[in-house]
């Protein structure tokens, strides 16, 4: 069906259509849009596998006794299984796909010739998209290698990491090169992907497991799982694949196009596929009773999804109504950062001004519905939840939306003064906020341990509770060395100069600011159990200020530029000179991250030692002291 479906796809797009001069011949023009079929279908198998033996199916089977460890589950043995052989299967699919593209882009047959032959290590080592292909056979060949040694908890985890790492250099290719939002067109068919791959592929992992799910309980348990997933999945895909439309159509009119009735085709596909997991999801929560529909109902997605992938590759192949190909880049700032100069910066600009960083929206949104969810939730139990709290919560999500996608993200790559500002509020106050929004006590009350030997964030949470490095981290000093050592390795070393330069270099270093900030923040909002630990929390969080205030003095008397390449070279006319607008950025480093450290200590102060408060966890009263 996935075949005839490209077929009919390609053939109405005329995507495969011989060309006038330089025609690759009818095996590249159709041996790559199926070879590409080929390799999305394995790496969705390959990520649905490692996902469901990471946190969907049973790892073993029930104990025989207090002393007998439960054997490894059938199921969980399974989806390993197929994850390596869908691996090796993308291997091998990526490295045709890289032989195919190389003679698309040359338009030449595929041959063993010199001439076809001798420029393709410059294919696949200088030019994006042989580059982008190249990483990620690399990457699926590492994924086999790993999914076939992997059975531990830790392992399996790692592989399944690296294995969703291949999104980052396929999200470089498709239609994104051209348009002029470009960063914003990666993380949204990053986005795109996942969902798609997770979505599609669990749909077929779920399917094989059919057999070795034999109890009522285990099969309701992997669907309810499941069900979660794709919903998540689902919505995904749908925003994502709306984004992605309006930066590749144009406007209303490209509907009338090939390209516009492939996307009217996807979008009643996909609405179909949204209904059908409406119905699934209302049989799972019905009971295991019902476990015949579920199977019939998931057979049916399967065929669709397939279909729709099968639409995605040919909408990856089929020229879109307004060509995407951009202006050469003729300005500084368009050739360093892809963008053209801001206009000064003013008052009204931190409000005008905005750059949508689609990946960091979607966090702020599933954070917010799995919150709010929950606070209700807890609710229905009749265990208080404070208002302030959510309101905590939810305004360090709206930070976090404002550094990535206001002022803070247009101004951060052309004035050191915004960057400090923008990394200091991802370090320092929006973890400080959702950290005193207690998600971790929510998650504790509301979330139960599962004793099938699968991970969920319960077992993640207490996984890093009780590591060494997690133990030590729960620490106040610890913590604040790390986020301020965090701090000097990026602007001290060629870290910084990969996220100027790199999308893959900036999102690492939000996420990395994140995730340090948010080690802190647990670390000295913790519930204290008497003065002691309120007087060690304030002077760390006092200490850290204090560090902060040296480097903002540091700054200001520094006479060298850091990268003095890029932000001398930007071409910025307007508003201070390089080195004067680094000096300057002392008073962001004080504003954005010292001042919000100081009303922190002072909050903490003003605490009282708090004895454990126990609270409803699923029946059972639980200790509070979870961050």
């Amino acid at each position: 069906m996935t075949l005839t479906v490209l077929w009919v796809a390609l053939s109405s797009s005329g995507a495969t259509a011989a060309r006038e001069v330089l025609d690759p011949g009818a095996m590249v023009r159709w041996g790559l849009p199926a070879a590409t079929t080929v390799h999305h279908l394995a790496m969705s198998i390959t990520w649905a596998g490692l996902v469901f033996a990471t946190t969907v199916v049973p790892r073993s089977t029930p104990a025989h006794g207090a002393r007998t460890p439960g054997a490894e589950h059938p199921a969980f043995a399974r989806v390993l299984n197929v994850a390596a052989g869908a691996a090796a299967v993308w291997t091998l699919a990526a490295v045709a796909i890289i032989v195919l593209s190389y003679a698309d882009t040359i338009g030449a047959p595929v041959s063993g010739s010199t001439e076809f032959t001798g420029q393709l290590g410059y294919y696949v080592t200088r030019l994006i998209p042989g580059q982008a292909w190249a990483v990620t056979a690399v990457m699926a060949a590492l994924t086999t290698t790993l999914a076939v040694l992997a059975r531990s908890p830790g392992p399996v985890t790692a592989t399944t990491v690296a294995a969703l790492a291949a999104v980052i250099p396929l999200s470089q290719l498709g239609h994104v090169a051209g348009v002029d939002d470009h960063n914003g067109a990666v993380n949204a068919l990053a986005l795109h992907l996942l969902g798609a791959g997770i979505w599609t592929g669990g749909i077929i992992v779920l399917a094989l497991l059919v057999p070795l799910l034999t109890t009522p309980q285990a099969t309701h348990g992997v669907l309810v799982r499941f069900s979660a997933l794709a919903a998540v999945a689902f919505v995904v895909v749908a925003v994502s694949g709306v984004i992605n439309t309006v930066y590749r159509i144009g406007g209303w009119d490209g509907l009338a196009s090939g390209y516009g009735a492939l996307v009217i085709a996807k979008t009643i596909a996909t609405v179909a596929l949204g209904v059908l997991g409406y119905l699934n999801g209302r049989v799972i929560a019905a009971g295991p009773a019902s476990r015949g529909r579920v199977w019939r109902l998931i057979t049916v997605e399967a065929f669709i999804l397939c279909a729709v992938m099968a639409l995605g590759v040919a909408l990856g192949r089929t020229p879109t109504p307004v060509p995407l190909e951009r202006e050469p880049d003729i300005t500084a700032a368009e050739i360093l950062t892809g963008y053209l100069l801001p206009p000064p910066l003013s008052a009204s600009g931190w409000v005008t001004q905005w750059r949508l960083d689609w990946l960091w929206i979607a966090v702020a949104i599933l954070a917010a519905c799995l919150y709010l969810a929950g606070a209700r939730r807890l609710r229905y139990t009749r265990t208080p939840w404070p208002v302030a709290r959510t309101v905590a919560f939810l305004a360090g999500l709206v930070l976090l939306v404002y550094v990535t996608c206001g002022l803070p993200a247009v101004y951060a790559p052309i004035l050191f003064s915004i960057h400090t500002t923008a990394h200091l509020l991802l370090a320092f106050p929006v973890p400080l906020l959702l950290i005193a929004g207690r998600p971790g006590l929510l998650a504790a009350a509301l979330v139960p341990a599962r004793t099938d030997g699968s991970t969920g964030a319960r077992e993640l949470t207490t996984a890093w509770r009780t590591s060494r490095t997690g133990a030590l981290m729960a620490h106040p000093i610890p913590a604040a060395v790390l986020v301020l050592a965090g701090l000097g390795v990026f602007y001290y070393t060629p870290a910084f100069a990969l996220a100027l330069h790199t999308h893959v270099g900036h999102e690492l270093m939000n996420t990395t600011a994140l995730v340090l900030g948010l080690i802190f923040a647990a670390a000295v909002l913790v519930p204290p159990r008497d003065r002691a630990a309120v007087h060690t929390q304030a002077l760390t969080l006092v200490g850290t200020a204090t560090a902060l205030g040296l480097w903002a003095g540091a700054t200001a008397l520094s006479p060298a530029l850091i990268q003095p390449e890029w932000f001398s070279g930007l071409g910025r006319d307007w508003g201070p000179a390089p080195l004067a607008d680094q000096q300057s950025a002392a008073s962001s480093i004080l504003l954005a991250g010292a001042l919000p450290l100081l009303a922190t200590a002072l909050a903490v102060l003003a605490r009282r030692p708090q004895a454990d408060t126990p609270v409803i966890d699923n029946g059972t009263v639980k200790d509070t002291h979870h961050g």
